[in-house]
């Protein structure tokens, strides 16, 4: 029972990570990423020592989930662009494209 109700709240935080994962303007700090990486193992494996079985596996695609922010995430994101058309009196939002240098 206990390990239903741990899955189905870690399950919760997923779709929240996947927007931040996904969305190219995200920006997590490296520090506050790896921090929440070692604190996840540490919960793993303490998942682990009481035995359970599912939240464990939720909680390691949340680490993953965090790797991948630790990675990619970690300078602020491309800005949206705005054109404004005054003789039409609109403004039209774009994503730019992302530069390397």
């Amino acid at each position: 029972m206990w390990d239903l109700l741990i899955t189905i709240g870690n399950i919760i935080i997923i779709p929240a990570l996947l927007t931040t994962a996904f969305d190219r303007r995200a920006y997590i700090p490296r520090l506050a990423s790896g921090v929440s990486i070692i604190g996840l193992i540490a919960v793993i494996a303490g998942l682990i020592g009481t035995g359970l079985v599912l939240s464990p596996i939720v909680v390691g695609v949340i680490s993953a989930l965090w790797v991948y922010i630790f990675l990619f995430r970690h300078r602020p994101g491309v800005p949206d662009s705005t054109v404004v058309v005054p003789e039409l009196g609109i403004t039209v939002h774009t994503e730019s494209e992302e530069t390397t240098a």
